[in-house]
């Protein structure tokens, strides 16, 4: 079976983010949600991006314990 890869910090921030702006904006084509996510993520700082960060360290710890032979 493929195990997939945990999540880093930016797609842990634009699975919530990515939501909001489809409520937002419906039209929006998903290349054009993904390039303002991108610039978004870019103009964050460092502190408005820690919890995800934090939150991306627990899911890495998560699937090491679930997965201890992934790669």
């Amino acid at each position: 079976d493929y195990v997939k890869r945990p999540l880093n910090a930016f797609m842990v921030w634009s699975r919530v983010r990515r939501a909001k702006l489809r409520e937002e904006m419906p039209d929006l084509r998903n290349t054009e949600i993904s390039r303002r996510l991108g610039a978004e993520w870019r103009e964050m700082s460092a502190e408005q991006k820690l919890p995800h960060i934090q939150r991306s360290r627990q899911l890495r710890i998560e699937h090491f314990d679930m997965y201890p032979n992934y790669r």
